[in-house]
């Protein structure tokens, strides 16, 4: 069950009324304003979870803890944090509605949620601690209502369970009543809980009171004829302690013995009290069932106005901070704030006090005592120092309804002047009533509203009247003495005046649009006064003695000093010093020189000595910061009154002291880091670090000064981050973004609004480096560093071998290239010079062999001709080596017979190993195919080659040239198989070198040789995209095999027919000459010798021959003479054979032109077929190869080149 209903509350009718009547108010204390207190509230906007507050407590740093209907909540001045019960969070509260809060001695924070036993909360302030009846048994009720600590236990008081002690050590220890130990706990259930000044232990319970002896309870009977009622309240106040108990308010004297006050029977039950709390000068406070109340020394309880709502509740608790303030739980609303200096302020209001108007526009001193109030329907009023409102006599103020008024005034005969909207009211002292109007016969008025009114020196009345102008008046007659219009012939502008007052010598100033001015009397006229700074309006202004001056502009206050020299500005202060920038209401000066200054936003209170602005508002308990404007006045007595906007008028005492000076308790509230996209609170209890991955820091102060907290002032300073220190206003929170990381102090500072200084706090941090900045990464990054470097270098260096090597080898290969060129050009010329001469020599002998020769004769001419082949072998060895090694050999692809190779190849080595002595055997796979695709000429080179080898090389024996298909590989495979002496496997390594033979100069020189003809094969083979690969052993013969990927073709209609031999010599020139028929031809060769080879070859065969020995001649021949074709060397002196035939064929020579050449570069047929040849042909030239290309020339149109020709 609720707390409030364990405890019956009755309905106290008409007791207080009754009791009041019998003690008459004593005198109150002198006092310059009525003591009126007045709690600022903070509610449930503000945060508060709950508007009903069952208790509060002060911890050691300052913080306000509240446990409330609806959870606990901690108050700051700005905000509340608050704790409540999370579902499924067994750290959270067991339920929200909380009866007690307790702050122990560690700073712990205890509470009772009702029903649910005992809860405290962990030091990081994150979740709760529980102790109830399931977890801890010698609890004996979970319905807690008292907390205690005494001797460095916890003390709890239960509903029926009786008294609990909860040791440092966890250990629980349960008293309970017992009927036969008079010294034993009166009741099991215990309201109340204290420790007194003397460090005793009191406990309140429902059969009465008992004190703890430290071994027992000491049971202590109450005066009257019930010595044990129910106590509901136990307060320490000095050295006594005051008890509310169900039959009054009782004082237990530190000496021994009871005193019970006379009001005592007021507090009875259902009105009894929950807490007493003392103040200054013996003032007590009552926290009672149905109200706040406040007995002042010597008086008796009077209801505190705390301005409750809803209905009426109890109130349970109530602290005092040192400096004085103190907190009030208020049914309804929430939280009460009474300031420490709340005596100096008092206000008045319509509802609360009985004023009359809902406005008063005017305010002025009154003669005897306090102010007269002008309402703005005409409302007349005084406001006595007492803070009683007299209205004025009923007849007076039926003569002036209607008549609104806008500024009031007493004279020094005590009449009263209203002025209105359209004239002036005096009110004399016997209640007769008179007016002024513009329409006045008499003395009229100026047409505007009547807002200034002031009293001269001399006792006469001066008068501002808006837009219109200025008069003054003679107070007892009402007479008009002077009248200031408006215009610039006497200074006064518009009219648009903010105030007027008068010097020490009685001049006149007024304030407002034009500045700033004084009356000069000899010039009848306002004027600027010298000094003063005549430009912006002036909204208020009030001398300070004879040669100080205060005035204020939307700029701020300044101020004045008249010396020698006149009037000199001496400070000036504005919004850097608290005062904003507002047009002031009313500007006055209290006794210790301090300016004060009213406005809508309040009011501003500048201290010159301590260069301090102090504001009053909202925080100050005022119902309104607006005041209104012009009403601002002080008494004689440094009563300080001013009308609100709210129709209220407030009343401040100007010479009441300023609250002592404290040290406010400054405090990191929160410090968190942004992670993950939330935010996330450091424990501050530990070492503070932000990982690297933390983006933001945000550190939130709290300066625990509940007077002005919107008003209270931080600073922080980062070291090594901020170059000062930096102002944050009244927003206690910094955040800071991309920190380095380092380690970090954080020093803050801050200032309440009374310009009391918190002690300087600092916060250490660090912000850790990300992995890759720390000691151990760096260290590792300059290792790998180092290895990189190294690594670099040793790069560095192989890249540098490397291209060293690379340039060499690119400077070797250059070398080779350049010695391959110069050996390519050397075989090309040395085969140009050889051919031309083994024209001759084989031409000759061919001719010579034609002719009747003996034996011997024919012998020798045979061996001529023999040398001459070999020679003539020799050098196309070493010109085709020359092509493959420059790239340009070119291999034919066209399609040939290959059994019909194989046949030729048979009937030319057979005869050779026939002469030798050897078998010679030809083998020819079924599964060889007959047409192949690839270089006839090519193929039978190598195979020759080979064959050749074999024969020469086997003593005894049997060749074998076997052909077959090469199976899944495809292509075709080659074999020569010879029985010779074998060969080695480092013979084999050498054996496809150039210039290497098998057994070196032992071989050469009985064999012969150049050791270029394997080499050249394989290449050749290679080239063709084939290999040779051989087997032997020495004694065992060579196996040589030759695989060529030779795809198989069709074979054209010819493909059958008899191969030629292209370098058949054998026959004779005569039988050439009768397989075809003569021909005219024309010879152009400019070597004498092979002209005459050729031109007895050609004539032989049969032909008509015409020679020419250069271009020029040949040119003339073919101009005059018809041929069937023109055989033409390359190499003419003049015009060389290419630009010969390039010009025949421009004369339109369209024979065949054939061209005969002893050229070796492989680019020299193409050139030849691209300048009109149709026929190339190498020297020398035998009389077959002639004959074969006549016959060709006779069957085909198309250019032949010289492979043709060797086909």
């Amino acid at each position: 069950m609720r707390h409030t209903t364990a405890m019956a509350t009755w309905v106290l009718t008409g007791l207080l009324a009754v009791f009041l009547a019998a003690f008459p108010t004593c005198p109150a204390a002198p006092a310059r304003v009525p003591e009126i207190p007045s709690l600022r509230h903070i509610d449930v906007a503000a945060g508060l979870p709950s508007s009903n507050i069952n208790s509060l407590k002060l911890d050691a740093d300052g913080y306000l803890w509240l446990a409330t209907t609806d959870g606990l909540a901690r108050y700051d001045g700005v905000g509340m944090q608050v704790w409540r019960h999370v579902p499924g969070d067994p750290a959270s509260l067991p339920v929200n509605y909380l009866t007690v809060v307790h702050v122990d001695p560690q700073n712990r924070i205890w509470v009772a949620p009702e029903g649910r036993g005992l809860s405290v909360l962990d030091p990081g302030r994150q979740g709760f601690r529980h102790y109830r009846q399931a977890t801890h048994p010698q609890i004996g009720s979970d319905d807690v209502w008292a907390i205690a600590s005494h001797q460095g236990a916890l003390w709890f008081g239960s509903f029926g369970g009786g008294l609990h002690r909860l040791d440092a050590d966890g250990t629980i220890t349960r008293y309970r009543p017992d009927p036969a130990a008079p010294r034993s706990l009166p009741s099991d259930v215990v309201l109340s809980l204290a420790v007194d000044a003397a460090d005793r232990l009191w406990v309140g319970t429902t059969k009465g009171i008992a004190r703890w002896t430290g071994v027992d309870f000491e049971r202590i009977a109450l005066p009257e004829e019930n010595p044990a009622p129910m106590i509901f309240s136990i307060s320490p106040v000095g050295d006594d302690i005051w008890v509310g108990a169900g039959n009054g308010v009782f004082r237990r004297l530190d000496a021994g013995g009871w005193h019970r006050p006379a009001w005592s029977g007021m507090f009875e039950y259902p009105n009894a009290v929950f807490s007493v709390l003392a103040g200054p000068d013996d003032e007590l406070w009552l926290a009672s069932h149905r109200q706040l109340w406040r007995v002042a020394s010597g008086g008796v309880p009077v209801p505190v106005p705390i301005r409750a709502k809803g209905p009426v509740l109890p109130i349970y608790e109530m602290i005092r901070q040192a400096n004085g303030a103190m907190w009030f739980p208020v049914p309804g609303v929430g939280l009460g704030y009474l300031q420490p200096d709340w005596r100096r302020i008092a206000q008045f209001s319509r509802e609360r006090d009985g004023l009359a108007a809902e406005l008063y526009p005017g305010v002025a001193p009154a003669r005897e005592g306090g102010v007269w109030l002008a309402g703005e329907r005409a409302e007349l009023e005084r406001l006595d120092s007492g803070g009683r409102v007299l209205p004025v006599d009923e007849a007076v103020q039926a003569q002036l309804e209607g008549a609104r008024a806008m500024s009031i005034l007493e004279d020094g005969a005590g009449r009263l002047w209203l002025g209105q909207a359209r004239g002036v009211v005096r009110i004399d002292r016997d209640g007769s009533v008179r007016r002024w109007h513009r329409g006045s016969a008499d003395d009229a008025t100026l047409g505007g509203p009547l807002d200034l009114l002031r009293l001269a020196p001399d006792g006469s009345l001066w008068m501002s009247f808006a837009g219109a102008g200025v008069q003054q008046r003679d107070a007892a007659s009402g007479r008009v003495l002077a009248t200031m219009a408006t215009g610039p012939e006497q200074g006064l502008g518009v009219g648009d005046n903010e105030a007027l007052d008068f010097d020490a010598e009685g001049r006149l100033w007024i304030a407002g649009s034009e500045g700033l001015r004084r009356w000069n009397p000899v010039a009848r006229k306002l004027e600027q006064v010298d000094g003063i700074d005549g430009e912006g309006r002036v909204f208020a202004f009030q001398f300070e003695g004879p040669d100080g001056l205060w005035l204020q502009r939307l700029s701020g206050l300044e101020h004045y000093r008249r010396g020698d020299g006149g009037w000199q500005r001496v400070a000036q202060v504005g919004v850097g010093q608290g005062i904003p920038a507002v047009e002031a209401a009313g500007l006055q000066i209290d006794g210790q020189g301090r300016v004060w200054m009213s406005s809508l936003r309040g009011l501003f209170r500048w201290d010159p000595q301590e260069n301090h602005t102090r504001p009053f508002g909202l925080s100050d308990g005022l119902g309104s910061q607006e005041f209104v404007d012009r009403t601002l006045v002080m008494t004689p007595h440094g009563v300080l009154v001013s009308a609100l906007a709210d129709g209220g008028v407030v009343m401040i005492d100007t010479l009441a002291a300023d609250p002592a000076p404290i040290r406010p308790a400054l405090h990191w509230d929160q410090v968190e880091v942004r992670r993950d996209g939330r935010w996330e609170s450091l424990d501050r209890t530990q070492p503070l670090a932000l990982m690297p991955h933390d983006r933001e820091l945000r550190v939130q102060l709290r300066l625990l000064a509940y007077d002005k907290p919107q008003a209270n002032r931080y600073f922080t300073w980062l070291d090594g981050y901020d170059p000062g220190w930096v102002d944050h206003g009244a927003q206690g929170e910094r955040v800071f973004t991309g920190l380095p990381a380092g380690d970090y102090t954080l020093r803050a500072r801050a200032v309440d609004a009374a310009g009391n200084a918190a002690p300087e706090q600092a916060l250490r941090f660090q912000v850790l480096p990300p992995w890759w900045y720390t000691g151990w990464a760096l260290a590792g990054f300059l290792a790998v560093a180092a290895l990189l470097l190294w690594w670099g270098i040793d790069v560095y260096r192989a890249q540098l071998r490397r291209r060293q090597d690379w340039q060499r080898a690119e400077h070797e290969r250059e070398v080779a290239r350049e010695a391959s060129v110069a050996k390519t050009r050397f075989l090309a010329t040395l085969g140009h010079e050889v051919r031309t001469p083994m024209t001759g020599v084989l031409g000759m002998s061919e001719l010579l062999l034609g002719t009747a020769l003996d034996p011997q004769q024919r012998s020798y001419t045979r061996s001529i001709h023999r040398a001459g082949e070999h020679l003539l072998r020799l050098v196309n060895d070493a010109l085709d080596l020359a092509r493959i090694e420059s790239g340009k050999l070119d291999l034919a692809d066209e399609a040939f017979d290959l059994h019909a190779l194989m046949d030729e190849l048979a009937e030319m080595a057979a005869p050779m190993a026939r002469v030798r002595g050897l078998t010679f055997v030809a083998e020819r796979d079924d599964n060889t195919p007959r047409g192949v695709r690839g270089d006839p000429v090519r193929v039978r080179q190598i195979l020759l080659n080979l064959l050749g080898n074999a024969i020469k090389f086997t003593e005894r024996g049997t060749i074998r040239l076997g052909v077959a298909g090469g199976g899944d590989d495809g292509g075709v495979v080659f074999r020569v198989i010879d029985t010779g002496p074998g060969l080695n496997d480092e013979q084999i390594s050498r054996l496809f070198l150039r210039f290497e033979q098998a057994d070196g100069v032992r071989t050469a020189a009985r064999y012969g040789g150049s050791g270029l003809g394997l080499a050249i094969c394989q290449e050749l083979a290679a080239g063709m995209g084939g290999v040779i690969s051989v087997q032997s052993a020495p004694g065992k013969g060579a196996r040589f095999e030759v695989r060529l990927p030779l795809a198989e073709a069709a074979l054209p209609e010819q493909a059958d027919a008899e191969l030629v031999d292209a370098e058949r010599v054998e026959g004779s020139p005569h039988s050439s000459a009768r397989a075809g028929h003569g021909l005219s031809l024309l010879l152009v060769e400019d070597d004498p010798i092979v002209a005459e080879v050729l031109v007895d070859l050609l004539r032989a065969q049969g032909h008509r021959v015409v020679h020419a020995a250069h271009g020029l001649a040949a040119l003339a021949e073919s101009a005059t003479s018809h041929f069937d074709a023109a055989l033409l060397d390359l190499d003419l002196p003049g015009l060389d054979g290419l630009a010969l035939a390039r010009q025949l064929r421009a004369q339109g020579f369209v024979q065949p032109l054939i061209a005969i050449t002893a050229r070796a570069d492989t680019d020299a047929e193409a050139q030849a077929l691209a300048a009109g040849f149709d026929r190339f042909v190498r020297k020398p030239v035998t009389g077959g190869m002639l004959r074969d290309l006549l016959v060709a020339q006779e069957s085909k149109s198309g250019p032949v080149s010289e492979a043709e020709q060797m086909s």
